[in-house]
């Protein structure tokens, strides 16, 4: 395969192997979670926000239903605790601004994220970021 091919995922969930040392992970379209677990974000959120449980700031998640930060599944797993203990099934990294919901285990992106995902952009990189029209990205 060479590094421009690219494999397929059916089911969205599985990386696409683009060359031998790279990966891609495609995000679905739409998720069942959004209309009931995405609310209308705070004027402004933090880079670095600290983990409520255990103030790490290492790699920080908001909860897209309540805006309150907490650590990854790699740190300390609060954010999953919130997750599961709330029902509060979608989340936003702030390290890389991917949305993750926990109801579908599955990376999502929808128009409905872009409010949240360019509040983080602001907060991280002090201006908004470019939003790409999404019929233009072919699932």
């Amino acid at each position: 395969m060479s590094q421009i091919e690219a494999s397929t995922s059916s089911d969205n969930k599985e990386p696409v192997k683009i060359s031998d040392e790279l990966f891609a992970v495609t995000p679905k379209l739409w998720c069942e979670h959004l209309e009931d677990h995405v609310k209308t974000p705070p004027q402004t959120l933090q880079a670095k926000p600290k983990c409520l449980s255990c103030e790490d700031d290492s790699e920080s998640w908001y909860c897209l239903s309540c805006y309150k930060p907490y650590c990854s599944r790699y740190v300390n797993e609060h954010m999953l605790f919130h997750g599961v203990e709330e029902t509060h099934l979608i989340t936003l990294s702030m390290s890389d601004l991917s949305v993750w919901c926990y109801g579908c285990n599955s990376y999502i992106h929808n128009e409905v994220l872009l409010d949240a995902k360019n509040k983080g952009h602001i907060a991280k990189f002090g201006s908004p970021a470019v939003i790409v029209a999404l019929e233009t990205v072919k699932e």
